[in-house]
Formats: C-alpha cells, sequence, structure tokens
C-alpha cells in the first residue's frame, strides 16, 4: 500500500536504491517494513501518515513505482523514485515528450528559441518537460501553457514549496492545468543535490531531450548525460561561441548532440509532421499583421501602414504573436514568421 512504500522512503539511510532491494527481498512493503526494527518502523510509519495528511491537503496523490499511475519510463532508471509525489493531471506525462532544458541565465535568444520549441511542440500533441527553472526552463512552460498544450515540471523540493519565489504564479498554474512531480516529500525546501537528481527523472520522462542554451556546468548538461545513459536522443540548439551561458551547449554539438537548425527539427526527431499538426488560424488584426509579414514588411512601421493600424497596436499584436510563439524579432527589431499558419 502507498502508506507503506511512503513509510519505506523515510528510513534513514535507506534510500531509492536501498528501498528497491528491501521491496525486492521481501516481496512487499509491508514485509519490508516488518523486518526492521519497532522503533524505526513506528517512526516511518508516524511520518508517512504526516506526508499523507499534507497530500490530501494539497489535493496531491502518491504514485507508487509499479502501480498503474506511476510513470512507466521513470522506472527505467537504475535509481528510480519509489513514491513520486503528483500535483495536478496525471495524463499530463502520457507520450510523446520532449524535454527543453536550459540556462537560468538565459539570453533573449535562448527565450525565443525555447517559446517557439515549446509551442510547436504543445501545438503538435507533445508534452513539455522541464524543471521550473528560471530562465530556459519557465519560458518552455509558459509557451505550452500559453498553447494550451501539456506540460510536466519536476520539482526539486515538495509540491507546497515555491521555488523560485518568482515562478509562484506559474507553479500554480501548472498544478492546475499541468502536472506537478517529485520525489520530495510536502514541505520540503529541497538542497543543492535535490535539483541535480530531479534532472533524471526530466531526461526519462521525455523521447528527446533539447538543451537550448547552457554553460559549463549548468544542470541541462546532467539532464543530457541521464538522457545519454537511457539511450534517448539529446539535441542542441547552437549559439554564439564566445556566449559564456553557450559554452556547454555548444560543446555538446562536438560529441553526440542533434543539432537544432528550425523548430522543424525538433519534430522530425518526433517523426511528426509538421503540416498536419502545427497550422494556427488568425483572424481580425492579428490576420492582417500576418499577412503584412507574408507580403515584405519587416519592421512595426511597415506592418502598421500594410495592417491599417496605429504603430503602437501594431506592437501589441506582434507581442502577443511572439508570446504565442508564431513570430519572433530579429536584432535589428525585425519582425519574422516562425510558424505556419492557414
Amino acid at each position: 500500500m502507498p502508506r507503506d512504500v511512503i513509510a519505506l522512503r523515510q528510513v534513514a539511510g535507506l534510500g531509492d536504491v536501498g528501498v528497491a532491494r528491501l521491496l525486492s527481498l521481501h516481496g512487499d512493503a509491508t514485509r519490508a517494513l516488518a523486518s526492521l526494527a519497532v522503533e524505526r518502523r513506528e517512526d516511518a510509519l508516524l511520518e508517512a501518515d504526516r506526508i499523507v495528511a499534507d497530500l490530501q491537503r494539497l489535493g496531491g496523490v502518491a504514485l507508487v513505482a509499479g502501480s498503474d499511475r506511476y510513470p512507466v519510463r521513470v522506472l527505467e532508471l537504475s535509481d528510480a523514485p519509489p513514491v513520486l509525489y503528483a500535483q495536478g493531471v496525471l495524463a499530463s506525462a502520457h507520450p510523446p515528450a520532449v524535454a527543453i532544458v536550459g540556462t537560468r541565465a538565459a539570453s533573449a535568444y535562448g527565450l525565443r528559441v525555447a517559446r517557439a520549441i515549446a509551442t510547436a511542440c504543445a501545438r503538435a500533441g507533445v508534452t513539455i518537460v522541464s524543471g521550473l527553472a528560471r530562465g530556459i526552463d519557465g519560458a518552455a512552460h509558459e509557451a505550452a501553457l500559453a498553447a494550451g498544450g501539456r506540460t510536466v515540471a519536476v520539482l526539486g523540493t515538495g509540491l507546497d514549496v515555491h521555488y523560485p519565489r518568482s515562478h509562484r504564479t506559474l507553479q500554480e498554474r501548472i498544478a492546475r492545468d499541468g502536472l506537478l512531480l517529485t520525489e520530495q516529500k510536502p514541505g520540503d525546501t529541497g538542497h543543492g543535490g535535490t535539483f541535480p537528481r530531479r534532472n533524471r527523472i526530466i531526461a526519462a520522462l521525455a523521447d528527446i531531450t533539447v538543451v537550448v542554451e547552457a554553460g559549463k556546468g549548468s544542470g541541462a548538461l546532467i539532464t543530457a548525460d541521464h538522457a545519454l545513459e537511457l539511450n534517448r536522443t539529446v539535441a542542441c540548439v547552437p549559439n554564439a561561441i564566445d556566449q559564456v551561458s553557450s559554452l556547454g551547449s555548444n560543446a555538446l554539438l562536438k560529441m553526440h548532440a542533434e543539432p537544432i537548425l528550425a523548430v522543424d527539427d525538433v519534430l522530425a526527431l518526433l517523426r511528426i509532421d509538421r503540416s498536419v499538426s502545427t497550422h494556427v488560424s488568425l483572424d481580425g488584426d492579428a490576420a492582417r499583421c500576418w499577412d503584412a509579414l507574408q507580403q515584405g514588411a519587416r519592421d512595426i512601421d511597415q506592418v502598421a501602414a500594410a495592417a491599417r493600424l496605429r504603430p503602437r497596436e501594431a506592437a501589441a499584436v506582434l507581442s502577443a504573436l511572439e508570446i504565442d510563439g508564431l513570430v519572433y524579432f530579429g536584432p535589428s527589431g525585425q519582425v519574422h514568421p516562425s510558424v505556419s499558419v492557414s
């Protein structure tokens, strides 16, 4: 039963591998608990009862390894968590899935690319998995939600801990419209080791891990390493060779990563036909601005003139289209379409 598995995980010194070994030796969690000294067993069960009560308060659930609701892909990890705590829509974790990861100190380019990839994939029915960190992670989650798609945030803290604090609203929205997953019990604030460890779960959930922008030593590179260990595809977005935040991700391209030179490349790796899945219908001001771009307009004034809008109105429309991942602004301020629209 979930309570007994939760209790086993609270026994000091066991860890994921130790719990798995006890379960294998004794056949189930109840017998495994019974093999422990009385004091250790009783303390663990008291803590398990507290965790269950906290989960009920949060509207969360415990997913026990091997049960129907536990993400089957996570079981491929050699140290798969015996229990995961979840809040939100469990179906959000269904494949196909792509992990979009990268630096917290993301450039405008990195954020733009992360949003474009997440938007296109979400509209194609692909789950977006990431770690809710600042920068690339947050941009990917936000774009997936804006596109009406599925997203999973794997936390390094308990479900009720908002980290980073600036992502509190985003975390609450994912808990409602997507899925939060963590191996940390409610109330756990995490520590330096829990965040790198959550990266193995991100990699396990995804068919492909896309590193958008990452410096040397970035946690995104840890996610890529786990993906390779699982024989999953690792892909990488090229960036400037003199940009510190890209040194790690660019290095992946020299070793083993698939280069992502366009959003279509991610969908191609997933064997998804973008032409079938990602057309978007526009109307009103948005449609006129889009038509202006197709006719050669490249700056806001040109778009405004062609769309019969004031420059301020055109800028607002184009900004909304950028948030949706439909257009992007170049370094000189020129506007470019980034997806097919019908």
